[in-house]
C-alpha cells in the first residue's frame, strides 16, 4: 500500500510552520490517482497557506507498480538506493532515478511495454542527430509515447533557452535494432536497483562497437 509521513515544514518565504504529507511509498495499483498526479507532474507541488509561496518538494521515495512488476527508487542525491530488495519485489524490474522527470519517463516506458535500455539506445542516436540539427551541445530528452497509428517512438526534447519542449519521433525499426544490440551483447540488468540512463547507453554502444 502507499505509505505517508506527516512532517512540519517551515515556509522559506514567510516562516509559517505547516504540516506536509511526505509520500514515502506509492503503490500505483492501489492508488492510481497518485500515479496520475506523477504523470501530470503535480504530486509533489506545495503551496504555503499563508503567503502562497510555491515549491516542488524533492525527497527520496519508492514507486511500485505490481501490475507492470516495476519498482523505482527515487534518490534525488544521486547516491545508490538504500532500499533492500525484499522477496516480495525480487522478481520485479528494479530501477533507480534521480528526479521526478526520470520517474515519469520510466512509468511511460513500462506502460508502453518497452525495454528502457533499448529506449536509451534509441534516445542516444536521436540526440546525436538533434544536437547537430540545432547546433547545441547539451539537451535533455525524455520518452513521451509510443504512437500506435504511426508505430513511432516519440520523445520530448528540452533545448537550451527554450521553456517548451520540441517533439521528435523515430521508427520502431530503430528500437528493434537497439534490442538486437542488447541481445548480441547478452545484456542483463545488474543486481539490485539499476540506473538505466544515457551513461549506460554510451557504455553499451562502446562495448558493441569494440566487440
Amino acid at each position: 500500500m502507499s505509505t505517508e509521513i506527516v512532517k512540519e515544514i517551515v515556509c522559506p518565504q514567510c516562516g509559517e510552520t505547516q504540516k506536509y504529507r511526505l509520500l514515502a511509498g506509492i503503490n500505483s495499483q492501489e492508488n492510481p490517482e497518485l500515479k496520475e498526479q506523477i504523470l501530470q507532474e503535480t504530486l509533489f507541488d506545495w503551496r504555503c497557506d499563508r503567503c502562497n509561496y510555491f515549491a516542488a518538494m524533492v525527497y527520496p521515495f519508492l514507486y511500485t507498480d505490481p501490475q507492470k512488476r516495476l519498482v523505482v527508487s527515487v534518490t534525488p542525491t544521486g547516491t545508490d538506493s538504500t532500499v533492500e530488495p525484499t522477496a516480495a519485489i525480487a522478481p520485479f524490474t528494479k530501477r533507480q532515478v534521480k528526479n521526478l522527470a526520470e520517474l515519469k519517463e520510466k512509468i511511460l516506458i513500462f506502460d508502453a511495454g518497452l525495454d528502457d535500455a533499448a529506449v536509451e539506445l534509441v534516445k542516444d542516436a536521436l540526440c546525436a542527430i538533434i544536437r547537430n540539427s540545432y547546433q547545441v551541445n547539451r539537451l535533455h530528452a525524455y520518452f513521451s509515447r509510443l504512437n500506435p497509428e504511426t508505430e513511432e517512438i516519440e520523445f520530448a526534447i528540452f533545448l537550451p533557452r527554450r521553456e517548451e519542449p520540441v517533439y521528435h519521433a523515430t521508427r520502431m525499426d530503430v528500437y528493434k535494432q537497439s534490442q538486437e544490440v542488447l541481445r548480441t551483447l547478452d545484456y542483463h540488468d545488474p543486481d539490485g536497483f539499476a540506473t538505466v540512463d544515457a551513461k549506460l547507453a554510451r557504455r553499451i554502444i562502446n562495448e558493441y562497437q569494440n566487440s
